[in-house]
């Protein structure tokens, strides 16, 4: 399996084969190793099974009435993340999956704030799927798989080449900068076995699904 590794100078977001399939391993896993201090390597067959674990019964469309599902908690934009325009996805996650992504926004602030630089919010871009929602991505989007955990409401896209300054103070780093401290908040996080990670291949963001 290629190990997708975050590298010190984050250069680029991603390297080798499709990161929702197992990739070639050898050369290229070996590679990876040396070049980056931690790896997200959990693939759609991981995030899947998690998403399955805790997740709900998918939905079939829009039409059903989100508010009266007691497993899911809508998102709105706050002092913590942004919510992207979602075309192809409903503000909706699990209550344990919305408890992980304020854990993460706030963990990423504390790091920027320990650095004394400015204040930033994360950008969710994706969140949960309808199979309708699938089935449309699929003609857009070589990434998007019928079986998604995004159906689950357990899982959520944060973008890594995008971030949302809450004001002016202080100096601003780097988006390069602010990914891999990104990156490592995910990682202590993973390390904890509180979710997994996956870095798209075709899209600039993290993939990440909720483990409890």
């Amino acid at each position: 399996m290629i190990f997708l590794a975050i590298a010190l100078t984050l250069a680029s977001s991603c390297t080798g084969s499709s990161r929702h399939s197992k990739g070639k391993s050898g050369d290229t896993a070996a590679k990876a190793q040396q070049e980056a201090p931690f790896y997200f390597d959990d693939y759609q067959d991981v995030q899947l099974a998690a998403a399955q674990k805790w997740g709900i019964t998918p939905i079939a469309s829009r039409d059903t009435d989100f508010t009266k599902i007691p497993q899911l908690e809508k998102i709105e934009s706050c002092d913590l993340y942004t919510v992207e325009y979602l075309s192809h996805s409903v503000p909706y996650l699990t209550h344990h999956a919305k408890a992980l992504l304020d854990t993460i926004a706030k963990a990423f602030q504390d790091s920027l704030a320990a650095r004394h630089v400015r204040i930033e919010k994360i950008i969710v871009t994706s969140v949960t799927r309808t199979m309708d929602d699938v089935k449309r991505l699929q003609r857009v989007n070589s990434n998007a798989v019928s079986q998604s955990s995004h159906c689950y409401g357990t899982t959520f896209d944060i973008a890594h080449n995008n971030f949302y300054a809450v004001n002016k103070e202080g100096e601003e780093l780097p988006y390069s900068e602010q990914k891999l401290i990104l990156g490592h908040v995910l990682y202590r996080l993973r390390m904890q076995h509180k979710c997994w990670v996956l870095v798209e291949e075709r899209q600039p963001c993290f993939h990440v699904t909720v483990n409890y």
